[in-house]
């Protein structure tokens, strides 16, 4: 969907950056994700007249005051609720492509990861033996140099929860249907895993 001319039916960025100081949001949070995904944000800053009302009349939370008070919950059902943090997650490929691109810059995901998977209002990528999201934010800047389709996008949060679950790799297959440069980013691993090893037994 994209942004209407009159400003009736759309609320802009500027509009959108006071709204959030009003309901006591920082820009910078995962919240204003979680936001974007449950009023149908056609892009990031922006909301159209429909999907914002439906929105929040969904959520129960129809005026500012309510919207406001609303706000800490959304912040803290992120962190606990798996299927809303894959739902937002999922639906931010879609806010973070630059207009008219089936793909998204790879700087801007690296910019989205830090947030999901760094950022403590979100899920932290990383295990007792592992800096996941280092390593992984490594490989793809040196290794992979391409923008990020909506596959490896999606793929990437299943490798993170898998990960962290079990951080050994055992359920990992060559022949999974797994894209390659997760295929590859496992082999990076390894390597890394290697030479930890090596500087240990030295």
């Amino acid at each position: 969907m994209h942004p209407t001319n009159d400003p009736t039916d759309t609320i802009t960025v500027n509009g959108a950056m006071k709204y959030f100081t009003d309901i006591k949001v920082e820009l910078e949070e995962i919240t204003v994700l979680v936001i974007c995904e449950a009023l149908k944000s056609p892009t990031i800053g922006e909301f159209a007249r429909d999907g914002f009302i439906d929105g929040w009349k969904a959520l129960g939370a129809e005026t500012l005051d309510k919207q406001r008070a609303l706000v800490p919950r959304l912040r803290k059902s992120i962190q606990t609720d798996q299927a809303l943090f894959k739902r937002v997650y999922r639906n931010t490929f879609l806010l973070a492509r630059n207009p008219g691109q089936k793909a998204v810059a790879l700087d801007t995901a690296i910019d989205y990861w830090n947030l999901f998977f760094r950022n403590s209002s979100g899920l932290i990528w990383n295990t007792a033996a592992t800096p996941w999201l280092d390593w992984y934010i490594e490989y793809v800047q040196e290794r992979w140099k391409k923008t990020v389709n909506r596959d490896m996008w999606n793929m990437t949060l299943e490798f993170v929860l898998k990960s962290t679950e079990d951080e050994t790799l055992s359920w990992w297959e060559e022949a999974g249907a797994w894209p390659g440069v997760l295929d590859e980013f496992v082999h990076f691993v390894n390597e890394k895993r290697e030479k930890a090893g090596k500087m240990e037994v030295e």
